[in-house]
Order: structure tokens, then sequence, then C-alpha cells
């Protein structure tokens, strides 16, 4: 005897699946439109670093062992940028610098015994607490243009630098060029101190 039986299986139209993802999607777009709206907003705080740079012309002169009296001249790029510590309140707000000292050129001689002086790509790195002004005093190192930097020595360019403590920048500065040699004038007053025994 040859029975066959025959089942017919009713598939749905959606699985449970199907419809289960498509409603999630539905209470997504409907449900959390606002939300995402409100997370796409920007909003502008004082915390947010602040840049500015002035380019100064320096000029000074300094004694080099092997050439007598260097003239310097041409101008320094100095960049600054405000930054505040968002994790604190009590922390102040900074100011992280950047010197460019690659336009910096020195003679010294005349004629037949003319020796130029170089920085090469030189620039200086400082992190300062923002003042309505600060002085600072940068080593900078020079080589005479026909050697290389292996022959370096170093002069001291000393900034004196002005800030907008409100908005944190630049707004003036000042550059001189001397001896590698700091003095009291130069940071201002020292005192000595005495040990009582």
């Amino acid at each position: 005897m040859n029975t066959q039986v025959t089942i017919k299986a009713r598939r749905s139209f959606f699985s449970p699946t199907f419809v289960t993802l498509l409603m999630g999607v539905f209470v997504v777009l409907v449900l959390g439109g606002s939300s995402i709206q409100a997370q796409t907003t920007t909003t502008t705080t004082d915390t947010a670093p602040v840049e500015s740079s002035l380019t100064i012309a320096a000029k000074g002169s300094f004694s080099d062992s092997s050439g007598g009296t260097v003239n310097v001249t041409g101008n320094v790029i100095i960049a600054a940028k405000k930054v505040v510590d968002t994790t604190s309140t009590t922390n102040p707000a900074i100011v992280m610098l950047d010197f460019d000292f690659s336009q910096l050129t020195g003679t010294t001689g005349s004629k037949a015994t003319l020796k130029t002086y170089v920085t090469g790509e030189n620039h200086a790195t400082e992190i300062r607490p923002l003042l309505a002004s600060d002085t600072i005093i940068v080593s900078v190192p020079y080589y005479e243009s026909t050697k290389d930097i292996l022959s370096a020595r170093t002069m001291l360019v000393t900034a004196a630098l002005k800030f907008d403590t409100t908005s944190g920048k630049l707004t003036a500065a000042t550059l001189t060029v001397g001896n590698n040699v700091v003095t009291s004038t130069a940071v201002g007053t020292t005192t000595t101190t005495t040990t009582i025994q």
C-alpha cells in the first residue's frame, strides 16, 4: 500500500524577527528624533583654545668667541595658544608658546672678513601661566653659515610679552638679543639668603 502524506506549511508574510526589527527602527526614528538633534547642537565656551601670533623684529648684538661682535637682525614669529584645564576649576589658564627663530641672521666683520651666522630651522617652545605681561629668556643656537650645526654655540633672546588676559591673545612683544650670560637685571631682583646656625 502506497500512502503519501502531503503536508502544507503556512508561511507568514513577515517573520517575527523582521517585525521586531521594524518596530525598533520606528521607535528610534519617532521617539528618539528630538534627542538625536539635541546631541548635534554645539555650544561655544570660554574653555576653547585661543590661538594668536605676532611677527616681531629682533635686534641686538653679542660677543662671539671666534668672530668678535655679532650683529643680529631678522624677524621672529611668536605663536601663542591659550589652554584652559576643563577638569579643574582651580588651575589657571596656561599659554603654550612657539618661537620661530629661523629668520634670524647675524653678521660680523666686513668685506673679506665678513661672516654670516644662522639659526637653522630653530624653534623653541615654552609653557607659561597666562599673565598680563611675561618676560622669557630663550637660549638660541647659532652657527656660521659655511659650517654645520655641530659647530653651534648659543646666544640669548629675551622676549617681553603682553597678553589680553580675558581673551588669551598675544597683543604685543619685544625681542632683544644678547650674550649667553643671564644677569640679575635680566631676570629681576635677586636676594642673598643667609644661613643661621
